[in-house]
């Protein structure tokens, strides 16, 4: 393990002084990621916000090419689109707060800065980028001829809020674990492919025998996917959704993440 500089903190400092100092930081480092992972130009930019329509072009060509009819409503797009949204964006949330040790950690040398400046930062780019994603592919959608009327706004964007949180959370658990052994960066790269067939982007969990359900009822991302279906479809009625088990279990990894981070802020 590297040792790094602590941040420099003066006895005096007062909260507010404190808080500004960090809220300068964050800027800095937003800035900073925003031009790392975009660019100065815009093909950049575009790259990363269209590379979601290729994650639904692969959920879409695995059900056409297993001969598949929608499962609800008409459309096995739209069907598709609700399962890849909220994958998205918790895939997104979790590997980008997962590297952020691994991109900016030449910044803990500078004084000031610290490790938990870095992950809120990173965490503030990826609801901006979030934002950018679902509004995209909606629109998309939308000007290519589909329906996109959602039956419950609220909780369809509740549940997509839940599952970016979810990816903040699992993130920062094994995005601070690297610091003191890389193969936790491994462990959370692998949770992508696992998350893509276990979480009910190509099926409903209410279809599945019951040994099954009653084990991908305690996965999160799951429980999400099947949620966001449940408001944007008004004609469907889950059995399986229980919007309980996310928020218990996203609560709990994100105090688990935070204490992690305030012992690694001691030892880095």
């Amino acid at each position: 393990m590297t040792n790094t500089p602590r941040p420099t903190r003066f006895a005096g400092e007062s909260w507010r002084t404190a808080s500004a100092m960090h809220a300068r930081v964050v800027g800095a480092v937003i800035m900073r990621d925003l031009q790392t992972r975009f660019g100065t130009g815009y093909f950049g930019f575009l790259l990363g916000l269209i590379m979601p329509l290729g994650h639904l072009t692969i959920a879409l060509s695995i059900l056409t090419a297993l001969g598949r009819a929608a499962p609800i409503g008409t459309s096995l797009t739209l069907f598709a689109m609700t399962g890849v949204l909220p994958f998205i964006l918790w895939l997104y949330a979790h590997r980008q707060v997962l590297i952020t040790l691994q991109q900016n950690r030449s910044l803990l040398y500078f004084p000031g800065v610290d490790i938990f400046d870095l992950f809120a930062a990173r965490s503030i780019v990826e609801v901006a980028s979030g934002t950018l994603i679902t509004t995209i592919l909606l629109f998309a959608l939308s000007i290519t001829g589909f329906d996109t009327t959602i039956g419950n706004p609220t909780g369809f964007f509740y549940n997509l809020i839940t599952a970016w949180t979810l990816g903040i959370s699992t993130g920062l658990i094994f995005g601070s674990l690297t610091t003191v052994s890389y193969p936790f960066a491994v462990m959370g790269n692998l949770m992508g492919p696992l998350f893509w067939v276990s979480s009910g982007i190509i099926y409903l969990p209410d279809n599945l025998p019951e040994k099954i359900r009653n084990i991908l009822f305690y996965l999160p991302l799951c429980q999400i996917i099947d949620g966001t279906r449940s408001t944007f479809f008004s004609g469907y009625e889950s059995g399986f959704y229980n919007e309980n088990i996310p928020i218990i279990l996203i609560s709990l990894f994100l105090a688990l993440g935070m204490f992690i981070l305030k012992i690694m802020r001691r030892i880095t």
